[in-house]
């Protein structure tokens, strides 16, 4: 009876074994035979990176974009993979647009930690800049923002200035996006980017509009009067902007028209009488109007963020609006009801 059941699970131990080659067999088929899904370079990926960097340096098309799916799935599991930083670069003007995507997806990743090597290829980045997919030309200016030289600040301000008038709203974002980030890495061009960013105040689209508004904050924060030109067109793109682009645009209108508008109650009691009686501004009431919707957004901070411009903006009979959002805000986390409760003491 022991005899038969240690060759059972000898039987059973050498099924898992063949089973386990089976699997490995067929993943390897389809990677050959094109019939590969994200899936199996996700689940394969670390075992399969001594082939990366021959891989990379293959002649194929297909060999280096399976490298680059297999390097990428490692960074998403977490792995550092940036010793093969060098070897991907050099593709980084290859002619497979799905390739370069995801070159400079990994680019994006360890241009900051690899930024000697990320300086070889600047003059490929510049090229890119003017590539006629949009997507390409975005990343080129990211990766090029992300090399923290000084030395190469001019050549990326120049980029800017170039793609602050893009076509695509995503690359013009970008742009706006690449503003903060060059300021950081050197104060000396702080009169260019306040030019650049003059430029780009006029912006129509709601997905480039919260980066021109951060940028030109971090630019230019104290010159409110320029928001004069554009105040009408940013209350009624408030609506349509995305989430974090609504938290800058509430935060640079709260500030302006703190410094523009009445105090809608003079006494500085904190109530009214007669509260029908009080007369604002129509754009006054116009910010006001814009902010008031955005006290439902599922995000926690533009409900703060609309919370504070009401508390600051509107006459007292009218504050009881942002009582229900801010309960719900709290409701929601501990760490919420704690930002939430250290604003209030403000």
């Amino acid at each position: 009876m022991a005899e038969y059941l240690s060759r059972a699970m000898a039987f059973a131990q050498d099924a898992a074994k063949l089973s386990v080659r089976l699997s490995e067999g067929l993943v390897d088929n389809a990677l050959e035979f094109g019939l590969d899904t994200p899936g199996s370079f996700y689940d394969n990926a670390e075992y399969k990176l001594g082939q990366v960097r021959t891989e990379l340096n293959s002649g194929t098309e297909k060999e280096k974009l399976t490298a680059m799916k297999r390097l990428l799935a490692c960074v998403a599991k977490g792995h550092d993979v940036s010793e093969y930083f060098a070897d991907v670069v050099k593709n980084v003007a290859t002619g497979s647009l799905e390739v370069r995507r995801l070159v400079y997806m990994y680019l994006l990743r360890y241009a900051e930690q690899e930024q000697d090597l990320a300086l070889l290829s600047v003059n490929t980045f510049q090229r890119d800049v003017a590539d006629t997919d949009a997507v390409i030309r975005a990343m080129a200016l990211r990766v090029m923002s992300s090399i923290r030289v000084p030395a190469i600040g001019t050549i990326v301000v120049l980029a800017v200035r170039r793609l602050s008038t893009d076509t695509s709203a995503h690359v013009r974002r970008t742009a706006a996006m690449a503003v903060p980030k060059l300021l950081r890495l050197d104060s000396a061009l702080r009169e260019e980017l306040e030019e650049v960013v003059s430029g780009m105040l006029g912006e129509i689209s709601p997905l480039a509009v919260g980066a021109v508004v951060r940028a030109f904050c971090a630019v230019s924060p104290q010159r409110l009067a320029c928001v004069h030109t554009h105040f009408r067109r940013w209350c009624a793109q408030l609506g349509d902007a995305d989430e974090w682009g609504q938290l800058e645009l509430v935060r640079l209108l709260t500030a302006y028209a703190r410094t523009q508008f009445a105090q809608p109650d003079p006494e500085g009691s904190g109530s009214s009488e007669q509260p029908g009686n009080v007369q604002l501004d129509p754009d006054h009431a116009l910010l006001l109007g814009a902010v008031e919707p955005l006290l439902n957004s599922r995000n926690r901070a533009v409900v703060a963020g609309a919370a504070a411009a009401v508390c600051h903006l509107a006459p007292a009979a009218h504050l009881s609006v942002v009582a229900r959002p801010l309960v719900r805000v709290m409701r929601s986390s501990r760490e919420a009801a704690h930002v939430v409760l250290a604003s209030i003491l403000l």
